[in-house]
């Protein structure tokens, strides 16, 4: 299985070939100019690297959000259309997915960067069930819907320092996670359905920015 993925939807653009479950090349940049040269260019290095070309690949895999809307933008137009191009299938992969570290006996909040006072949270318990669907709000209001939900308690996510310091005793899943692990999931998923998808975007808020309906 020979997975091209890629995450531009948090606070790192992540680019990685992943063969048979092995990172064979990856990309990270902090820039979030020019994402969709950056992914271009760094996409046919992955695969030069590899001696591959866009149609030998198995999967194309993307994140889908929720996060950076310009970002999440980005990255789907990006593979959604290689994958039309070179015909491969192409899977989505949910920042709440891509950030799920399960750990025995912790439940597992997820905060996600929203660039906002606001914050992408989801709760799943150890074995992974979802406990609180994602929601997003403030880090006070989301403690408030926490109250039902017992420790420890495992913080991950791009944005999981920001909820650290008014949750006592909260520990921060120190696994790096980036588009090797996106790549991964879609590939695990892929298996099951043997099925490519039209992977939308996860945006869980309204634009800042509408078209007026008149």
């Amino acid at each position: 299985m020979k997975c091209l993925a890629v995450n531009t939807a948090n606070t790192l653009l992540t680019l990685a070939l992943v063969i048979d479950g092995q990172l064979v090349h990856a990309y990270e940049t902090s820039e979030t100019r020019d994402q969709g040269n950056l992914l271009l260019q760094h996409a046919q290095r992955a695969l030069d690297a590899a001696q591959l070309t866009y149609q030998q690949l198995d999967l194309l895999a993307v994140v889908t959000g929720p996060g950076s809307f310009t970002g999440i933008r980005i990255g789907l137009a990006t593979m959604r259309a290689l994958a039309m191009a070179a015909e491969v299938p192409v899977m989505g992969v949910s920042a709440f997915e891509l950030f799920a570290a399960q750990r025995t006996g912790h439940a597992n909040i997820i905060c996600v960067e929203s660039w906002r006072e606001e914050l992408y949270f989801q709760v799943n318990d150890a074995a992974g069930n979802i406990i609180i669907p994602p929601v997003n709000l403030s880090p006070e209001d989301f403690l408030q819907k926490l109250a039902a939900v017992s420790g420890p308690y495992l913080l991950s996510g791009d944005a999981a320092e920001k909820l650290q310091p008014l949750l006592a005793g909260a520990v921060i899943h120190d696994a790096k996670i980036a588009a090797a692990d996106a790549a991964r999931i879609a590939a695990a998923k892929f298996q099951k359905t043997g099925q490519g998808e039209h992977p939308v975007p996860f945006y869980l808020r309204e634009a800042d920015v509408t078209i007026a309906k008149s």
